[in-house]
């Protein structure tokens, strides 16, 4: 279809594919699971105690289907879009109608999507994020790819129109693409293993748990647990056996599930750099990903707030580090949302350094930093270790009248001191050459590098036992969140205050 075919489609009221169905199905399921799974546990409950347990469940499932079909079919039917100059209109909704205006220059990105049931009839997902919207604010689903990314561009050239970027009088000028990174199968296992993604297996099955009870003490009873004993020779011996076996098991389901889900939403990773000849602070960073749905997000170079360098102990010893940008945040009531996170997984750490210096291109290479003070052990082990193992063991001294309940407070901060000592040890900050850095961790890191002429605002404060010592914790507050460091010298903390000052007075950049 020509260009000019287009731009009639798209001054004209569009209808998504019937194959949107499918989407708002995703959609609507997702929304349940997010949102609606916990209660489903008492509905569980009804089901296990009924007396026809197939009848009863056939007959829930029967109606949420049905729900969710016609839901489905009635959001596809009462949705359409059309542009309207340099806005998109957008009608929806069923019995609540919604007319949406998505002004050009509140268009924050413009991504594509390839879910697994679109890609054999070349169809994809346009995802609109806008600055004010708690997720994006409209998805397109279902147009053609050829569609999609004329319209995308249409967005970006209008944007770029509006903001001044490019004159009136000017074309659109040529752009070459670098291959920054790319992320192999390998790479993906170890960025499974090394990232946060094993307690989401926690966070899933957790509310699973209730509606699974059942099967559970079936398989494992007393009589089964017996026999399993008995066929591992009995004993003490046995039992340690049956103990190393459970754990292992969870610890391999663990590390699987955060594996998998780094293969099917990284898989094929490839992460360019858009040159623009002419307009140096144009670059735009772009990255393909996914298995199932094929991912096509950009994020330009000039909106990125934070860059986060993070890995587990396994990634320590895999010598791994995992990267997110933060970026503009698209949510004002969640700024710290996945939304605003943008992910390269599984680099060296001379591959994280080479990124650094086309992300950053003027951040200094070494940034020299120093420690928090020492109180902050004091506090930690007083405030959250001694405190609260004497609140919890003093009562069960009183009711048992066993001496060594005493004890397990003295026990348990021996046991955690060297971990406190570690963690302090491990809070660092500094700044050189208009940028800062954060670091933390305890068994692995994270360490948060940004440019403080992009800091929105910075605040000293002092709790009463700080401003005893001169000391204060120091937040900052950027775009893509906030970060602190606590228990620094008073006097520090405000030269970062000044500093910080002076650079978003005097710096002629945009922050994002």
């Amino acid at each position: 279809m020509t260009n000019s075919s287009f731009e009639e489609q798209l001054d004209d009221w569009q209808r998504l594919s019937p194959l949107s169905i499918l989407f708002f199905i995703g959609k609507i399921i997702g929304a349940i699971l997010k949102d609606g799974i916990a209660a489903l546990a008492p509905l569980g409950i009804v089901i296990f105690s009924s007396d026809n347990k197939l009848w009863l469940t056939l007959s829930i499932i029967g109606v949420a289907l049905t729900f969710i079909l016609i839901s489905s079919f009635l959001q596809y039917w009462f949705f359409k879009f059309k542009r309207d100059g340099n806005k998109v209109l957008i009608n929806d909704g069923v019995f609540k109608k919604n007319h949406r205006v998505i002004q050009f220059d509140r268009i924050q990105n413009i991504n594509i999507l390839q879910p697994i049931y679109f890609k054999p009839f070349n169809l994809v997902t346009l995802q609109i994020e806008t600055a004010g919207a708690k997720g994006n604010e409209a998805d397109l689903a279902g147009i053609t790819r050829t569609f999609a990314e004329y319209l995308r561009n249409q967005v970006l050239q209008q944007k770029e129109k509006s903001s001044s970027i490019l004159k009136d009088n000017e074309q659109t000028p040529e752009k070459e693409a670098d291959i920054l990174t790319q992320a192999s199968l390998k790479d993906l296992v170890k960025y499974g293993v090394s990232s946060n993604g094993v307690f989401w297996f926690f966070a899933i099955i957790a509310p699973l748990f209730p509606l699974l009870e059942n099967y559970v003490e079936n398989a494992v009873n007393k009589e089964n647990f017996l026999k399993l004993e008995q066929a591992l020779g009995g004993g003490f011996g046995a039992d340690a056996i049956i103990l190393i076996g459970i754990i292992l098991i969870a610890i391999t389901l663990m590390f699987s599930f955060s594996i998998i889900g780094a293969i099917i939403r990284y898989y094929n990773y490839q992460l360019t750099l858009e040159n623009n000849h002419t307009k140096s602070n144009n670059k735009m960073l772009k990255r393909s990903s996914g298995l199932l749905t094929n991912y096509e997000e950009s994020l330009k170079l000039q909106k990125i707030q934070t860059m986060i360098t993070q890995s587990n102990f396994i990634g320590r010893w895999l010598k791994t580090i995992n990267i997110t940008l933060g970026q503009v945040s698209s949510s004002q009531n969640t700024p710290n949302s996945k939304k605003s996170l943008f992910v390269i997984p599984a680099r060296t750490d001379e591959e994280t350094l080479a990124l650094q210096e086309k992300i950053f291109v003027d951040a200094p290479k070494l940034i020299e930093t120093q420690g928090i003070d020492r109180r902050y052990v004091n506090k930690t082990l007083i405030l959250k270790i001694v405190l609260p193992a004497l609140a919890t063991c003093l009562p069960l001294y009183f009711i048992s009248d066993k001496w060594w309940f005493l004890v397990i407070p003295l026990v348990f901060s021996l046991t955690m001191f060297p971990l406190v000592i570690k963690r302090w040890k491990a809070y660092r900050f500094g700044m050189n050459d208009g940028y800062a850095r954060f670091e933390r961790g305890l068994f692995g890191f994270r360490h948060l590098l940004f440019p403080l002429y992009k800091v929105q605002r910075a605040e000293v404060r002092q709790s009463p036992i700080q401003k005893r010592r001169d000391l204060a914790t120091l937040k900052i507050y950027l775009a893509s969140g906030s970060v602190q460091m606590q228990y620094i010298p008073i006097d520090v903390a405000n030269q970062w205050l000044d500093i910080i000052g002076n650079h978003i007075e005097e710096t002629q950049l945009a922050w994002y």
